[in-house]
């Protein structure tokens, strides 16, 4: 996916320049419903550097937000759906202070995206250097996927 791709894809996901919590003017009740949805049973992953993960946590942050309509509405409710399904270590390096959910979404896909051709060139040296050793064919499969 080219960079041009990637903007307009997250745009879509999470409107651009959304205002925040109260300033869109929704209404609070409407926050309060969302606010209830636990994250976890809708994006069962949590985003980790040490395991990439990323594409996968991509399809199902969408998947939410696009199921419950929110595509570029409430920010504060986007931000928290973020927040509680990415790591700690994703979080210290992505979040920052008065940061809306687009810039922290942009700013987590960075995070992924960025060392793309380099990680691909160290997996493909990998793959071609991987034996299986003692691996059962099954755990060997997996390590090869």
């Amino acid at each position: 996916m080219t960079s041009s791709t990637t903007s307009s894809a997250t745009s879509g996901v999470l409107g651009s320049g959304t205002s925040g919590a109260m300033g869109d003017g929704i209404a609070p009740a409407f926050y309060t419903a969302y606010a209830a949805v636990n994250v976890k049973q809708h994006v069962p992953i949590a985003l980790s550097l040490e395991r990439p993960n990323y594409s996968k946590w991509k399809a199902f942050f969408t998947a939410l937000c696009t199921k419950y309509g929110l595509l570029g509405l409430p920010d504060a409710c986007i931000r928290g759906w973020m927040y509680g399904s990415c790591d700690d270590t994703v979080l210290d390096l992505a979040m920052e202070l008065d940061q809306d959910a687009r810039a922290l979404y942009v700013s987590i896909e960075a995070l992924f995206q960025a060392n793309k051709e380099p990680r691909t060139v160290v997996l493909g040296q990998e793959f071609h250097s991987m034996l299986q050793g003692d691996l059962s064919v099954d755990a060997y499969a997996q390590q090869m996927k």
